[in-house]
């Protein structure tokens, strides 16, 4: 697994390498050409998924990457969102955490500390992919968007938010012909987490009640007053 800017840069030096000796504005104009093809396609897809997608649920693997892009941190789990405002994001293992939103508040349930945080979705999703995935807003007022071609099968895009509050830096979207297949977030210190997505299956059947957090006895809680 690498992040997508390595990942990006050998699909251009893969490109760069033409079978013909052609001349150099052919190769350029081939070249533009072929990404033109790919950002339309991406775009195409992002539209579709933002506009059309009203549940889903996968599988993911989260990696956390250093500023040299080394792998820190491996951790997993799964996702069901229903638009909108509404996800149950579930992390597995020792440190399983699962974060509910249920149309109006964030709760964030970290087992190992016995100790629930909740917060406004406002508050929370202003300049992070949680838009992306809440369809809270179109895309184009919290983001700048960039195509920036196909790598490994996937349709890549980059988005920077326009907000100087936001904690990350640039947002990686990658699609497929399925919808969503990875994201990488750029924090403001240099790391990068990407999230890749597996078994990834569109408008099925979700139950409201699976989005409604109940606080297990004998936790804490934090926030709940203020929201």
């Amino acid at each position: 697994m690498h992040c997508v800017s390595s990942l990006l840069r050998r699909a251009r030096v893969h490109a760069l390498r033409p079978s013909h000796r052609l001349t150099s504005s052919l190769v350029a104009f081939l070249l533009l050409m072929s990404q033109s093809a790919i950002a339309s396609t991406a775009l195409d897809q992002l539209e579709r998924f933002v506009k059309d997608v009203e549940t889903f649920q996968a599988g993911f693997e989260q990696t956390l990457y250093d500023a040299d892009s080394q792998p820190l941190q491996i951790t997993s789990g799964t996702i069901k969102l229903k638009r909108p405002g509404r996800f149950v994001w579930s992390y597995e293992g020792a440190d399983a955490q699962e974060i509910v939103a249920d149309g109006e508040r964030i709760w964030l349930y970290d087992k190992s500390l016995d100790q629930v945080t909740v917060n406004a979705i406002d508050e929370r999703i202003a300049g992070t992919p949680l838009v992306l995935l809440m369809r809270s807003a179109p895309l184009e007022e919290s983001f700048d968007i960039v195509e920036l071609g196909e790598a490994e099968g996937i349709n890549w895009l980059e988005l920077t938010p326009k907000s100087e509050t936001s904690d990350f830096e640039l947002v990686f979207l990658g699609l497929n012909e399925k919808g969503l297949a990875a994201m990488e977030l750029r924090d403001n210190f240099g790391q990068a987490t990407q999230i890749r997505f597996s078994d990834f299956e569109a408008d099925v059947e979700l139950d409201d009640s699976l989005f409604v957090f109940e606080v297990p006895d004998g936790v804490d809680v934090i926030g709940l007053d203020d929201n």
